[in-house]
């Protein structure tokens, strides 16, 4: 019989997409009790979900819960996990993890001390074009890379702002680059492989804000090829685009803007053989739920049946990395290399 996991759920904005994906799996999740610092909000919440709603993350714990998922802003995040971690309950936490690698150091040592495990949310993976370009890359057809490229233009104006954290790179833990285009640049990870140097440039040009809201960089990977990302939060039509251009194949994505993981991507191979080669790789995916939900269906085997997390600590660190350098170089002008993408994972 499937084991279901007792979930608290604390901070109900991004939250609310959270409990979405739970209390859709009813066979696998019960949610127990939610948190917000907001009353009204929290108030509402209650009434919506059909839960207890408490002020914060102490009430939240005193509820017999085997996962707290912490949707709070970014500033909070390495307490709360911390908390939660010596509770001895599992813990889930919304990007950004952290803001710096010596806040990411102590949670490792946090998760390596307790009985539960620490995933970050890195949701964009989990998709059905992203599935079927790691399965090809996996399985070897595509050869080596040449260029991948990444761009999220959204848009973000003054009433996104209004929210003091949003304003602030201590707080949000990184304007444009880390707050807004992490997942897109985790998915050129995720496929082409972690980079191994950066070099980038920031500006602030379509908000007041002390964040950068536009970015461009490029860097390489392991295996020499190419990487370019660009962010804007400028961008009257809203995308998000993948594109890789390997020896054998070139994929595209869709141009979702927050779901650039959804068909339909387009695959165009150098032979028929190898595009035949492709289908049958593809036609052994399973069938599994896309975006949170498909993350948090795959965190509930991980610590029911012992499979490894679906998103670990090291791909948050690699996040971070790329993110830091990236300002490094926007600060001093120099590329900046990137340990994470030139060793083994840990």
């Amino acid at each position: 019989m499937t084991r279901r996991l007792r979930i608290g759920v604390v901070g109900l904005g991004i939250g609310q997409a959270h409990l979405l994906a739970y209390v859709l799996a009813p066979e696998l999740f019960e949610v127990v009790a939610i948190a917000d610092v907001d009353p009204a909000r929290r108030a509402r919440a209650a009434t919506d979900w059909g839960v207890p709603a408490v002020a914060g993350l102490d009430e939240l714990l005193e509820h017999d819960l085997d996962v707290v998922d912490i949707c709070t802003p970014p500033e909070l995040h390495e307490a709360q996990c911390v908390a939660a971690l010596a509770r001895g309950v599992h813990v889930i936490c919304e990007k950004p993890l952290v803001g710096d690698l010596a806040a990411l150091d102590r949670l490792v040592a946090a998760e390596q001390a307790a009985a539960g495990r620490l995933m970050p949310i890195f949701q964009y993976r989990f998709a059905p074009g992203i599935a079927r370009m790691k399965a090809v890359v996996d399985a070897g057809l595509c050869g080596r890379l040449y260029l991948a490229t990444s761009e999220t233009s959204w848009l973000r104006g003054a009433d996104y702002y209004e929210t003091p954290w949003r304003r602030s790179r201590a707080e949000d833990g990184g304007g444009a680059v880390f707050a807004h285009g992490t997942h897109a640049h985790d998915l050129i990870a995720h496929i082409a492989g972690p980079l191994t140097s950066i070099q980038g440039r920031t500006a602030t040009l379509v908000n007041d804000i002390p964040a950068e809201d536009c970015a461009t960089a490029f860097g390489s990977t392991a295996d020499g090829g190419l990487v370019s990302m660009a962010v804007t939060l400028g961008s009257q039509v809203e995308i998000t685009r993948l594109r890789f251009c390997f020896e054998h194949v070139t994929a595209e994505s869709s141009l979702e803007p927050y779901e650039p993981g959804n068909e339909p991507w387009t695959f165009a191979w150098d032979t028929p053989e190898r595009e035949a080669a492709a289908e049958a790789v593809w036609q052994q995916i399973p069938a599994t739920p896309s975006g949170f939900a498909g993350q948090l269906a795959a965190f509930h085997r991980a610590v029911t049946e012992g499979d490894p997390l679906p998103v670990t600590l090291a791909d948050a660190r690699r996040a971070l990395e790329l993110a830091a350098g990236w300002y490094e170089s926007a600060r001093t002008g120099r590329a900046v290399p990137l340990v994470s993408g030139a060793a083994p994972s840990p």
